[in-house]
């Protein structure tokens, strides 16, 4: 469908550039997967794997983005919506291809990143979180377990004047969710592996399995040209022993009752150790999750954890100066004698908020939670193509800068001098392009 040239090319011919670019670049993004997907399945299925791919692309609606009677409606127009449903049904549950497929797609386009980074003088960071996928009214799909809902935990906050909400914790059938990104320092993300996982039932998964698998392949492909930035979820003894098996270099937002070892000071809880270093640079630096610039100073010191005291590592302590925010403690098993060097593993550490930002993308923008399928296997292989998506977005960011503004003032323009001025979201541009491939479907579907 997406292939077929505009029917009314006097209506097209204004602004025709603007899609045939964007077509073009997801043929070229898609074409090593279409050829993998085309030695196994059946050439119509790997045609409605293209379309289903720009459909996701299009249809923006965070509640029904992703229900596949939506989505059929436009694979073989709303007059025929159950034969396009049918042709995305027949996709997902197809037996002779699983969502491994995109994720060892996903992982070679990480790995030649890596390797084009470490070429550049660039230093590579794989950027790791925890999410989970929320949903509240079912209970039947397969998979389900019970996760932590971060939503109910917004929509019972205490506010005044109005009755006080549960103290307790709020717990609704999901998935957790565990993602890595790869990125440098200024550098726009792109999506490295994206696992959902269940603490339930026969597909039941050890979230330990899944890191050290992913720790075991990254050491066997690419090596030790990594920084991996990894938040409070990640800092204990059972992390520290993945990274000092597989030699890999990290930064970790340490806790402050976890005990650490100095030379001098001996083995004290991290927040009693960081007193003693009053710090040794200073600087005024951009807070982006609270939009505010804030002056903060910075120190460091060699230290090592009690289990492997043989393993060198360096604690950077941060202290906001007006007192706003407590301490941050870091470990890293970089070497730093210098503030620069300091500075560069609080950058990195912050950079980690990209993550965050493509957990909230996923969710809000392109719908993750919003899947009805009963049946696991199925469920994996559509949130994989939407991560395929998120990846392509970041692409274009990445690699064609230049037609982020023709998008956007061509399908999405909006006017103010704060729009002008202020930098522009993802969201926005996909948007742009969602209008651009609404208007090329509407002029092929007849």
């Amino acid at each position: 469908m997406f292939k077929i040239l505009p029917q009314n090319n006097d209506v097209c011919s204004s602004s025709p550039n603007a899609g045939k670019f964007l077509l073009t670049r997801v043929l070229q993004y898609t074409h090593a997967l279409s050829l993998d997907l085309d030695a196994q399945l059946d050439k119509r299925l790997v045609k409605t794997f293209l379309n289903l791919f720009c459909i996701v692309l299009m249809f923006r609606n965070r509640a029904m983005g992703l229900l596949l009677s939506e989505l059929g409606g436009f694979v073989k127009g709303f007059k025929h919506s159950p034969a396009g449903t049918k042709r995305i049904s027949n996709l997902l549950r197809s037996k002779k291809w699983t969502s491994e497929l995109i994720d060892n797609h996903l992982f070679a386009r990480a790995k030649e990143r890596i390797n084009q980074m470490v070429q550049q003088g660039k230093r590579p960071l794989v950027l790791w979180d925890d999410s989970r996928v929320e949903k509240n009214e079912s209970w039947i799909a397969e998979g389900l377990c019970s996760v932590y809902s971060s939503k109910g935990q917004r929509l019972t906050r205490i506010r005044p004047g109005f009755f006080n909400p549960p103290a307790g914790r709020i717990c609704v059938p999901g998935f957790q969710w565990t993602g890595v990104f790869l990125s440098h320092l200024g550098g726009v993300p792109s999506v490295c592996q994206m696992t959902w996982w269940t603490t339930r039932g026969k597909f039941k998964e050890d979230p330990d399995n899944i890191i050290y698998g992913l720790l075991k392949k990254l050491h066997q492909y690419i090596g030790q040209a990594l920084v991996h930035v990894l938040d409070r979820g990640y800092a204990n003894e059972k992390m520290l022993r993945y990274l000092f098996t597989f030699n890999q270099a990290f930064i970790i937002r340490w806790k402050q009752n976890h005990l650490l070892v100095h030379a001098e000071k001996g083995c004290k809880k991290t927040h009693f150790l960081a007193r003693s270093f009053k710090g040794r640079a200073s600087r005024v630096v951009r807070d982006k999750a609270r939009q505010k610039n804030k002056r903060i100073s910075i120190d460091w010191a060699p230290v090592s954890h009690p289990e492997y005291p043989e393993n060198q590592l360096f604690m950077v302590i941060v202290r906001d100066k007006s007192n706003y925010n407590s301490p941050m403690y870091l470990i890293t098993s970089l070497t730093i004698e210098k503030p620069s060097q300091a500075w560069e593993v609080l950058f990195s550490y912050i950079h980690r908020w990209e993550a965050e930002q493509g957990f909230r993308f996923l969710k809000s923008e392109l719908g993750l939670e919003s899947p009805r399928l009963w049946f696991w296997d199925n469920r994996m292989k559509l949130m994989a193509i939407v991560t395929l998506v998120y990846d392509f977005l970041l692409t274009i960011m990445r690699n064609w800068k230049s037609w982020v503004p023709i998008f956007l003032s061509d399908w999405a323009h909006r006017t103010g001098k704060r729009y002008r001025e202020a930098s522009i979201p993802l969201y926005r541009l996909r948007m742009a392009i969602a209008n651009c491939l609404l208007y090329w479907w509407i002029q092929n579907s007849g």
